[in-house]
């Protein structure tokens, strides 16, 4: 289940790591079958509430209309009462009455229909009192006759203790930038999108951050980057400035003097107490703990950051999944460039390296360039050579007439991404340059 986030005025399905795994729950129809539990873990009451309407959206989607699926909101805590409370509240029934002798009327109700309850906490509850909910469900579920009641539980504190726990504390925008923009995109399109990812990124996936940003930055002129990158520094500043976790940052990456060299079980547990602060996170596709972003930005400014730290904290700052997109189409442009080049290379020009790549590409000796052997026309012959050429070296082997500067400038901005610079405005607006260029016929 994606969540559609609009950002900087542009909308955006995120997915989350809990993405998938509350698909696959919801998948089943527990509401079809003997119910059960479901805990979605989000970062905020406030990003719980948002997920409310996709929530809905989605089992309503996967039910299909096979039958009557009611999806309703339950609040507990403070004057609401416990979980349970709340549960024989939302039925109507006495509240002296016991959960257990509740079961069989509950069942009665949910003869011609299912029942998808969502609890969210309106004030605090106490971690035994959703026990006592999860285990009352668990007595209804392997009753004889069964009772279908299917709940989901929105946990921004991390106390509900059941299985399956869906992540959904930090998400990822999943659109791409300049994809079908080569003909209709312009500054005032594709700024808007831009900036979505800039944001999502600067959060480290984290969305109210990302919503406390946009504000700063929406209304920024198309194409100014430079006004964004001042409002992104602002904001991290100042953030992190006030920010409880600062001190315990500051400390694991040896600000100011401090041990240059933690102990391991120190490291370990700095990096519990800031990740549970917003202040770590898990980039995509990986699960070791690095600094968010906007916290490595502000970290960035502090005159007393060790030298060793500068390296890693600047990489955190290159929007990946943006960096990603510029350099797949550059990967696209260099196969359209060679192909345009074909036969206009100079075999004499070729250098022995190149050679040698491609000899030992053909005894098999290679082992990340490969080629199944049912691939219908490997590069084996000896025209084939400059497929195991830099794209430089393509280029400098054709007459000069041959090589347009659009080429030369594919090279630059493949080479920029793929050494890990920064990514930024400019480099979109050559990508899209380059576009307009390569999508079209030789």
């Amino acid at each position: 289940m994606q969540l559609d986030v609009s950002l900087a005025g542009f909308s955006s399905p995120w997915s989350f790591r809990g993405s998938r795994q509350f698909g696959a729950w919801a998948e089943a129809k527990p509401w079809l079958h003997e119910g059960g539990v479901c805990v979605i873990r989000t970062e905020s009451a406030e990003i719980g509430s948002l997920l409310l309407p996709s929530v809905a959206r989605f089992v309503h989607g996967i039910n299909g209309g096979e039958c009557r699926l009611d999806v309703r909101k339950i609040e507990c805590g403070g004057a609401f009462g416990t979980p349970v409370q709340a549960l024989l509240h939302d039925f109507e029934f006495d509240p002296t009455i016991s959960p257990f002798e509740a079961r069989d009327r509950i069942r009665s109700r949910l003869l011609d229909r299912s029942l998808l309850l969502v609890f969210t906490e309106s004030a605090p509850v106490d971690p035994r009192d959703w026990e006592t909910l999860v285990n009352l469900l668990e007595h209804y579920r392997k009753a004889s006759s069964p009772v279908r009641l299917c709940v989901l539980v929105i946990d921004d504190r991390g106390v509900v203790n059941t299985e399956p726990v869906c992540d959904y504390l930090s998400g990822r925008a999943s659109h791409p930038v300049l994809a079908n923009t080569s003909s209709i995109g312009t500054v005032n399109t594709i700024w808007p999108s831009y900036l979505h990812h800039r944001a999502a990124w600067e959060a480290g996936g984290s969305l109210g951050y990302a919503l406390s940003l946009t504000g700063e930055i929406e209304d920024s002129e198309a194409g100014d980057d430079e006004a964004l990158e001042q409002g992104l520094q602002g904001h991290a500043d100042a953030r992190l400035a006030n920010h409880s976790g600062r001190e315990a940052l500051c400390e694991l990456m040896c600000v100011g003097g401090k041990v240059d060299q933690l102990e391991p079980t120190r490291q370990q547990a700095l990096r519990a107490e800031l990740f549970a602060k917003g202040l770590l996170w898990r980039p995509p596709a990986m699960n070791s703990f690095h600094v968010v972003p906007w916290a490595s930005r502000a970290l960035l400014a502090f005159p007393s950051l060790p030298k060793k730290q500068v390296w890693a904290l600047r990489h955190q700052l290159v929007c990946s999944p943006l960096a990603a997109e510029v350099l797949s189409l550059c990967l696209k442009f260099e196969s359209q460039i060679k192909s345009r080049l074909h036969g206009r290379q100079d075999l004499n020009k070729a250098s022995t390296k190149t050679g040698d790549a491609h000899q030992r590409f053909k005894e098999g000796n290679d082992d990340f360039i490969v080629y199944p052997n049912a691939f219908p026309r490997r590069p084996e012959r000896a025209e084939d050579l400059w497929a195991f050429a830099s794209l430089g070296e393509n280029l400098m082997s054709c007459p000069t007439k041959a090589v347009s500067d659009v080429y030369w400038n594919a090279l630059r901005l493949r080479n920029a991404i793929a050494h890990g610079h920064y990514v930024g405005w400019r480099h979109v607006q050559w990508a899209h340059r380059m576009l307009e260029s390569f999508d079209t016929p030789e």
